[in-house]
């Protein structure tokens, strides 16, 4: 999941070196042994985590109190950042906190903003002589590899990871296991149904067991199932565009209207809902290609809980339809964004006409 460098700390608690770390859960770890390093590049999709790493690297670091004095964070994304001025900041010593630690976001030095080769040269040189009293960490949300000197040059002196999106098999043990703390079980299809609803959104997941703990708790059941999901959980847009397709491949019109004023009644923006529905739509195409459940687990990425109900689903329609299907539905997003039609009416219509064509 994770792709990590790791040099040899400076000024860490103890003389080891920190161990070579390949994944988040490895660095996490070196950070709770008191691992600190002089400078760390962290990047990629899952902030969660990210946001995780610099809570434990500020709890180990600054003193109670001292955050005012000892930890500087700036978002530079409409800022230009230059070696002079990150040099003041890192030279600065603490006042009272083990570390000084200056956190920057979006500087843009390992991608769109990284400076030419006699520029890079300074920064190369302040990034191997950052004092045992400060902690650099850059966050970024996207590099460029090609722009090597300065991603090479932090890899060398500290850390660089890459917080990827965590896939399905990640994220049903990490449910798993925090429902696990609390003694409570979930079942295969609740986890699915939690994951699916929450697009694979760490943050969202991780409020969502929040609220299942706190529920579970609360009436002593020892169980999550799916029924506790729908029940508890944010609604499942995908579970009501699936419900949605299958009245349009029944040929029920009533029936997908019904669904669509639900999901607009619960405040789904009609823009979404119809991305949604292009989505599943594009996914039942490639399930029936796929027709096997485990490739359309690894190719669409799905839990095995959505894989199942799209190889099914697949099955009611012949590819034609889908296809059809699939032009309708961009050709409605064209209607509304070419001020042809009104969102409302032109999701209304094709529905029907979907319906009426399936």
């Amino acid at each position: 999941m994770s792709e990590v460098n790791m040099a040899k700390p400076k000024g860490s608690s103890g003389s080891k070196t920190a161990p070579p770390a390949s994944t988040y859960d490895v660095l996490a770890r070196s950070i709770k042994g008191g691992e600190v390093m002089p400078i760390y590049l962290l990047f990629g999709e899952e902030e969660f985590l990210i946001e995780q790493i610099l809570r434990a690297l500020t709890n180990l670091v600054i003193a109670p109190g001292m955050k005012e004095a000892d930890l500087y964070k700036s978002d530079m994304s409409s800022a230009r950042l230059d070696a002079e001025r990150l040099s003041e900041w890192v030279m600065t010593p603490p006042f009272l906190s083990s570390k000084r630690l200056v956190i920057l976001k979006n500087t843009g030095l390992f991608g769109a903003n990284s400076p030419e080769q006699a520029d890079a040269a300074a920064y190369i040189k302040l990034f191997s002589s950052i004092p045992d009293t400060s902690c650099l960490v850059f966050v970024e949300d996207k590099i460029d590899k090609r722009k090597k000197a300065l991603y090479e040059a932090v890899a060398k002196e500290g850390t660089v990871v890459n917080f990827s999106t965590r896939s399905a098999d990640e994220l049903s043990r990490w449910i798993a296991f925090s429902l696990k703390k609390y003694e409570i079980r979930i079942t295969v299809d609740a986890i699915g149904s939690l994951i699916d609803r929450c697009e694979g959104s760490m943050r969202l997941i991780d409020n969502e067991v929040k609220k299942l703990v706190l529920t579970s708790l609360g009436r002593d059941a020892k169980e999550v199932s799916l029924e506790d999901i729908d029940a508890i959980c944010i609604p499942d847009i995908r579970g009501s565009v699936f419900q949605m397709t299958d009245a349009i491949g029944a040929r029920d019109v009533n029936r997908a209207l019904t669904v669509l004023d639900t999901l607009i009644a619960l405040k789904e923006p009609i823009p979404r809902i119809r991305f949604m529905l292009a989505r599943h739509i594009r996914q039942l195409i490639c399930a029936k290609e796929l027709v096997n459940q485990e490739s359309i687990i690894s190719s669409l990425k799905v839990v095995p809980f959505v894989a199942r109900n799209l190889s099914s689903q697949a099955r009611s329609f012949r590819m034609e339809e889908l296809l059809s299907l699939y032009e309708a539905c961009a050709n409605s997003d064209y209607n509304v964004k070419t001020g042809k039609m009104e969102d409302r009416l032109s999701m209304e219509i094709l529905l029907a006409e979907a319906a009426k064509r399936s």
